[in-house]
Order: structure tokens, then sequence, then C-alpha cells
């Protein structure tokens, strides 16, 4: 294997520079049993007594996939600062994990809640998980405790700006401007090799704000409308017992956006849900 070139390291230091944020990493902790109100995946999620819990198109109750405990949490603005945020998905075998090819932005195939103040109670009995349902319905194979660190990134190769931002930088640092390429094409093969391992997170990516990290290509149709990244949930075996604690398809990421104006006035009813896979 070769070095990069100090001309493509000098182009990653300068995407990195410019795109560098703070984001929120989910830590998956197998060693800990989270309760029905801490940040988690899978089991039982919170749900307030008396609150019609979410259904899908067919009007069968939806499947809980994660749920953050935002005080817990120590989440700073633009994402709320109390209050729980929860991501479910439908039943529907054709559904495709409530993705269902056209990825269904009314809510029907998933949907993504917001309770402003958790209250004293507990989760309805006969609220489906994992545990209850064929486990092909649901990519969250058990119920696991989320931690939440708060550090910096960059974007990554694999996010729909990342080739203009390029490009951008390429015309700066040569004086050249190149049209119609794709960014791997301005590269030999050790240079695009140093920007795949060192422009992005390495996985697990687990996530919240930041920048998506795609298996394949940046699914979103509209990146200037759903431009905030609220969820990224990978792939991830068990460090336990090495079994499947999240499986998108083979290996796969699930994504939820929003748009940034949205996530400022709390207002998840237009978000946007995709998945994919190697």
């Amino acid at each position: 294997m070769g070095t990069a070139s100090e001309r493509a390291m000098r182009i990653a230091e300068e995407i990195t520079r410019r795109t560098r944020c703070e984001h929120y990493r989910l830590v998956l902790n197998e060693e800990r049993q989270p309760t029905v109100t801490d940040s988690k995946i899978g089991g039982l999620p919170y749900w307030p007594a008396g609150k019609a819990y979410p259904c899908d198109s067919q009007g069968k109750p939806m499947l809980f996939v994660m749920q953050i405990n935002c005080a817990e949490a120590g989440l700073n603005a633009p994402l709320p600062q109390q209050g729980m945020l929860q991501w479910f998905i439908s039943t529907n075998p054709d559904c495709m994990y409530g993705c269902q090819g056209n990825f269904d932005e009314e809510g029907k195939g998933f949907t993504v809640i917001y309770h402003d103040v958790i209250g004293d109670n507990d989760a309805p009995l006969d609220v489906p998980t994992h545990y209850s349902v064929d486990g092909s319905l649901t990519p969250v194979k058990r119920e696991v405790a989320i931690d939440v660190e708060t550090e910096e990134t960059a974007i990554g190769v694999s996010d729909g700006r990342f080739n203009i931002l390029f490009f951008e930088i390429v015309k700066e640092i040569t004086g050249v401007e190149q049209t119609g390429k794709m960014w791997y094409e301005y590269l030999d093969n050790d240079d695009c090799l140093y920007f795949e391992q060192n422009l992005g997170m390495k996985r697990p990516r687990h996530q919240m704000l930041g920048y998506p990290v795609f298996t394949q290509d940046d699914a979103r149709r509209d990146i200037e409308c759903h431009d905030t990244l609220l969820f990224q949930l990978d792939s991830q075996f068990s460090t336990l017992d090495r079994k499947e604690v999240v499986m998108w398809g083979d290996m796969g990421s699930g994504f939820i956006f929003i748009n940034h104006a949205d996530l400022a006035n709390l207002d998840f009813t237009h978000c946007y849900y995709c998945w994919d896979c190697g």
C-alpha cells in the first residue's frame, strides 16, 4: 500500500477545517441495563399514559427503534434540551423497515415522536417490541442502553455535498476548475483510500447531527430541505456474544433527516427516513 500525496492531504486538511463541527456520538452500552426512561435502542419505549400510541398506514402499532432522553444526554440547541425523542417504524413485512422504497414522508411507515416532558408512568404492556414479533421486521434485535458523547467530526465522502466542496477547494489550491468529474476520478488509488479512511466517522456510526455516512450513495431526495442529520443508527454486532444488535440488511445504516428550521422549532412532522446497505 502506498502513501497519500501531499496534494491529497492538503485538500483533505482543508475540507476538514471547513466542515469540522460538534456532533453527538451514540455509544451502545451492553454492560448497563436501561430503564424505560433511559436513552436506548429496542425494548419497551417510554410512553405517556393516555396518549395514543403511533400506528402505521394499516392501523398496526409501530415498532420502537430508539429513544434519547434529552436532558440526561446533555443535548444543546438546536436539539431539545429536555424531554424524550423517539423513532418508530412500521411492522408491515412488505415495508422494508417502514421505508417502502418510496420513503413515506407522511409518517405512515415511520414516525419521530417528541415528548417535551417525561412524566412518571410505565409503557403500556401491549406495546410491540422485537421480542414479540418476527425479528426480520426490525433492524433492532435487542434492548441496549445508549451513552451519549460529544465530539468533533467532519464531512465524509458519501455525503451528497462532498463532491462540490472538493472541487471548490481543488480550484482554490490549483487555480484549475474541474467540471463533470467525481472526486475519486481526480485522485489515484492511494489518495482515494486516504480520503475514505480519514474523512468521516469510523464504524459503528451511531450519531446525532454531524454528517451522514452512507454505505452507498446519499439517499436523500432533497438535501437542501433535509439538511440536518437527526439520527444515524449503524449495524453492529455485540461485543459480548458477537450476535446481531442492529442489522440493516447487509451491514447498512438507518437515517432520519430533518430541516434545520424545523429542528429549531422542535417540529418533527416532516422528517425524512431512509436506510441503505451493501
